[in-house]
């Protein structure tokens, strides 16, 4: 009869009595339940514990793991959603410093002053020299990073950041009677 890994005290010795079916069978359930607590998303814990058990699968490190079973996996699960988090917060760091054009967009009731203040807009992006006003759009526009941006214009992600900063600068000058200041 089969010892349950969860008895045999060792990864070798459980690799050796059970498949990686027998293991993932046992632990995958518990491992969800320990990475939705720790991040308190079911989606991502689901992805976190998936990860785990395919690294596993993929680079067979099981048969070089020595220890509890559950301690491995469980150490592991946290590690994980440690990333997961790490992760999570540059993405929303990310998100609030650069947000959206829609997203500062001012609501208008009148058509005609919005009409006048996008064409007024579009002027002052036209005045940017063309190099800036190209990388200005690719930014804006076409939602590309400032990497994205270096790599397809053969230029260091440095420059690309140094004319966006000058391209808000000057829009900010050329639009500062038309917008409040919370906008820039």
């Amino acid at each position: 009869m089969r010892q349950n890994p969860k008895e045999s005290g060792t990864m070798t010795r459980a690799i050796n009595d059970f498949t990686f079916d027998d293991i993932f069978n046992l632990y995958y359930p518990r491992c969800i339940l320990f990475a939705t607590k720790l991040l308190g998303n079911r989606w991502d814990a689901e992805e976190a514990v998936q990860e785990l058990f395919i690294n596993l699968w993929a680079k067979g490190k099981l048969d070089t793991i020595n220890g509890s079973v559950k301690s491995y996996l469980f150490k592991s699960v946290f590690n994980i959603c440690i990333d997961v988090q790490r992760k999570n917060k540059v993405k929303q760091k990310n998100e609030t410093d650069a947000p959206e054009a829609n997203d500062a967009a001012i609501p208008f009731n009148n058509p005609l002053l919005e009409e006048e203040l996008e064409k007024h807009i579009s002027d002052a992006i036209n005045q940017l020299p063309e190099k800036r006003r190209q990388i200005f759009l690719m930014s804006r526009d076409e939602g590309l990073s400032y990497r994205q941006i270096a790599e397809k214009l053969a230029l260091s992600e440095k420059t690309v950041e140094t004319q966006i900063s000058r391209s808000l600068k000057q829009l900010k000058a050329s639009l500062s009677e038309y917008l409040p200041s919370v906008l820039f």
